[in-house]
C-alpha cells in the first residue's frame, strides 16, 4: 500500500511516495520513501525536479540561555537602543559585553567562546579578532561617543535622580600612559589608574564614570566631576561621599551649589578628636541606636564649617572599638610603643564622625551613610565579575574605552541583580542559564528543555525562553 506524503521546507512542499511493507527479518512493519518532486501547496500538483533538496540536518549545539537572557534584559530595559544609537558596531559591542558577563576571561578567548555560544547567531555581524577588538576599544574611548551615550543614558534612566553616591577605586595597570602612575593600592605600592564612579542611590545603577590619573587624590576630583555631570544633564540634589572627598574646598563647593551631602571626616583631622572629646562619654542608653543586629551610640551637634551651618554626628561602634583596640595593642607591643601614646590612641578607637548639611535624626544618619555600600558593591562586581583587573590595554584612550565597555557590562549586571532580588546571584543565574542549550539548524535554533531553576530565573528576569529561534 502506497500514499503520498508532503513535507514543508521554507516556502515549498516536497512530495514523497511512501510504501508500507513487512520486514520479514525484523518481523516489523516498515516504510520506504521515494522522492517525487516539489509542490506549491500541501496536496498540490507535483513538479519533478532532478535534484533532491538536502534534509535539514543538525549542525551543532551551543550555549544559549545566558547570552539570550542578557540580550533580552538589555532590550526590555531600553539599553539596547541607546547602544545602537551611540555606537556603530553594535554586534561586536554586544558580543563583547556578553563575553564579559558570561565568561570574563581575556579577550583573546572571544573567538572560541563566540563559536560555541548563541551569540554568533544573535550578533552575526560581530568581528572578534584581536586586531579589530583593539581598534574598537580605542574607538570607545573617544569623548564624542561617551558623551553622546551618557547624555542619552542619563536622560532615559536618571531624570528623577536626587541622590548620587560618589567613590573611586585604584586599578593596577602596567601600561606607559599619562593616566598610569605609582600610588598606594590595597596591595601596597603599585602602578595604578583611578576610576571614579557615580551610582544612583535608589536604582543602584551606575550613572557615570571617569578615568583619572592614579596620582590624583579623590579630594581634587569632585568639582570637575560635578561640573561634567551638569553638562550631561544631571543635577543631583544630594550626594553621599567617603572620607577621601572631605575637604573645606569641597564642602564649600557643595554648599554653594546647594547640593546636600553626607560625608565622613577623616580621623587625621584635629577637629575629629575635638568633636569626640566634646561628646564625652556617649555609651549610655539614651544615645543607643540599633542598626540591624548591631547597636551604636550617637551624639549630634551643630557646627560651623567654611562659614556654613552643618551638623556633626559623633558615632561610637562598640564592635569596631573592640576590634580596633585589639589591633592597636598588638601593634604597640610589637613596636614597643610608649604606653601613654597607646592610651591616647585608644581613646578614639571605634569612633567615626559624619558631617551633613541636613539635620538628620540619630536613627536616620547611619542608614543614610551606609547606602554607600551600594557603590562599593558595584566596584566589587566590576573587579570580580567583569575581569577589570589588571588593565592590559596599551594607550590612554584604550583605558577609557575598556572602562566604558566594563561600564556597559556593569549596567546590565546591576539590572539583572535588581531583578533577581537576592534569590540568585547574577553568577548563579548565568551559570544555570548556560546549561540551557540550543541545537542549530540551517535556518533555526531549537532550544532544548529548560530546567526548573532556569525557568525560575527566567521568570525573575521577566523573559520568556523560546522553543525555537529563527536565525
Amino acid at each position: 500500500m502506497a500514499f503520498i506524503r508532503y513535507k514543508k521546507r521554507k516556502n515549498k512542499w516536497y512530495a514523497y511516495e511512501i510504501t508500507a511493507f513487512w520486514d520479514s527479518s525484523s518481523r516489523k512493519p516498515k516504510q520506504k520513501s521515494k522522492y517525487l518532486g516539489v509542490s506549491e501547496k500541501n496536496g498540490g500538483e507535483i513538479t519533478k525536479i532532478s535534484k533532491i533538496p538536502p534534509l535539514v540536518n543538525e549542525k551543532t549545539i551551543v550555549d544559549f540561555g545566558d547570552t539570550f537572557a542578557i540580550k533580552q534584559v538589555a532590550e526590555r530595559e531600553g539599553l539596547n537602543d541607546l547602544i545602537k544609537n551611540c555606537i556603530d558596531d553594535y554586534d561586536s559591542i554586544m558580543a563583547l559585553i556578553c563575553h564579559q558577563l558570561t565568561l570574563g576571561t581575556a579577550m583573546y578567548n572571544c573567538v572560541e567562546w563566540f563559536e560555541g555560544n548563541i551569540a554568533n547567531k544573535l550578533f552575526p555581524k560581530a568581528t572578534l579578532q584581536s586586531q579589530h577588538i583593539s581598534k574598537l576599544i580605542s574607538q570607545l574611548g573617544e569623548d564624542t561617543i561617551q558623551n553622546k551615550f551618557f547624555k542619552a543614558y542619563i536622560k532615559k534612566f536618571f531624570a528623577k535622580t536626587s541622590t548620587v553616591l560618589i567613590d573611586s577605586t585604584a586599578l593596577p595597570s602596567s601600561i606607559n600612559a599619562s593616566l598610569n602612575n605609582w600610588g598606594h593600592t590595597a596591595e601596597g605600592i603599585d602602578q595604578k589608574v583611578g576610576c571614579l564612579m557615580l551610582v544612583d542611590k535608589t536604582l543602584k545603577l551606575p550613572i557615570y564614570f571617569r578615568a583619572i590619573p592614579g596620582e590624583i587624590v579623590d579630594v581634587s576630583t569632585l568639582k570637575v566631576t560635578v561640573e561634567q555631570i551638569y553638562k550631561l544633564g544631571l543635577k543631583p540634589e544630594s550626594a553621599i561621599l567617603d572620607a577621601g572627598y572631605f575637604s573645606e574646598d569641597n564642602i564649600e563647593f557643595l554648599c554653594n551649589e546647594k547640593i546636600n551631602f553626607v560625608t565622613r571626616m577623616p580621623k587625621s583631622r584635629k577637629q575629629f578628636m575635638k568633636l569626640v572629646d566634646e561628646a564625652g562619654k556617649i555609651e549610655n542608653r539614651a544615645n543607643a541606636v540599633q542598626y540591624g543586629e548591631r547597636v551604636v551610640f550617637t551624639k549630634s551637634k551643630e557646627i560651623n564649617l567654611c562659614n556654613n551651618k552643618l551638623f556633626a554626628h559623633i558615632i561610637l561602634d562598640p564592635f569596631k572599638k573592640a576590634k580596633d583596640v585589639n589591633q592597636l595593642i598588638i601593634s604597640a607591643l610589637e613596636e614597643g610603643e610608649d604606653k601613654k601614646i597607646t592610651n591616647r590612641k585608644m581613646k578614639y578607637c571605634g569612633y567615626f564622625v559624619l558631617i551633613t548639611s541636613l539635620k538628620l535624626s540619630n536613627e536616620e544618619i547611619l542608614p543614610t551613610y551606609y547606602t554607600r555600600q551600594s557603590i562599593e558593591q558595584v566596584f566589587g562586581f566590576a573587579k570580580s565579575n567583569n575581569n577589570i583587573l589588571p588593565l592590559r590595554v596599551h594607550s590612554e584612550q584604550s583605558i577609557r574605552g575598556y572602562l566604558f565597555l566594563v561600564f556597559l557590562s556593569l549596567i546590565i549586571f546591576v539590572m539583572m541583580r535588581n531583578k533577581l532580588k537576592l534569590k540568585f546571584t547574577v553568577e548563579q543565574a548565568l551559570l544555570s542559564l548556560r546549561n540551557l542549550k540550543a541545537k542549530i539548524y540551517e535556518d533555526s535554533a531549537l532550544v532544548l528543555e529548560p530546567s526548573k531553576k532556569a525557568k525560575d530565573i527566567s521568570k525573575l528576569l521577566q523573559i520568556i525562553m523560546p522553543k525555537t529561534l529563527g536565525i
